[in-house]
């Protein structure tokens, strides 16, 4: 599975109001790690894979998660993710949301919603490979190569559904090279 890609570094300002630090680790630095299941408000997005604008899809996206989080009352408990179902060759099927404090009242499960709909979901507990990317959303791709290498080299399987976390919001940041980005991917 190929994973990551590209986002526009012209990110809405509401992803402020969102982000949360993350615990610091350096950059390309990969360990396991063991993680809590998170509540979440996310949309479900599937695309052919051929004519694929990730940072369209986000910025499509992420502010009506964000407008539906506060308009429901939820409470944002970390930096939005996208998640990766699937990625290509055909198509990519990506989960776009918020975690939450706790799950919010009045959303189906995203996995009785249309494509597009937003609904209640969860990022998975369990083992997990954690890295952090720092630069433009445009090297993500190698760095998901680079953990998924890691994980073999550890003896360890790849899981379905990794996922990568906007640390800080590109309307903050001077420079994309400023940008963090943490890439969790369970374990198999």
């Amino acid at each position: 599975m190929q994973v990551g890609g590209s986002q526009s570094s012209d990110g809405p300002g509401d992803l402020a109001r969102v982000t949360a630090l993350m615990t610091v680790q350096t950059p390309g630095d990969s360990r396991i790690v063991e993680l809590q299941p998170k509540p979440t408000v996310a949309v479900r997005v599937q695309h052919p894979f051929a004519d694929l604008d990730l940072g369209a899809l986000f910025d499509r996206h992420l502010p009506n998660v964000a407008d539906r989080l506060a308009d429901l009352g939820g409470t944002p408990a970390g930096p939005p993710y996208g998640r990766y179902h699937e990625f290509g060759p055909e198509r990519a099927d990506v989960e776009i949301g918020i975690p939450v404090v706790a799950p919010v009242a009045n959303l189906r499960p995203l996995a009785e919603c249309e494509p597009g709909e937003m609904g209640a979901s969860e990022l998975p507990g369990g083992r997990a490979a954690l890295t952090v990317h720092e630069g433009s959303y445009d090297g993500l791709k190698d760095t998901y190569a680079r953990l998924r290498d890691w994980i073999h080299a550890q003896g360890l399987r790849d899981g379905a559904g990794p996922w990568e976390s906007y640390v800080n919001d590109p309307s903050e940041v001077d420079d994309p090279a400023q940008l963090r980005t943490e890439v969790v991917w369970p374990l198999g």
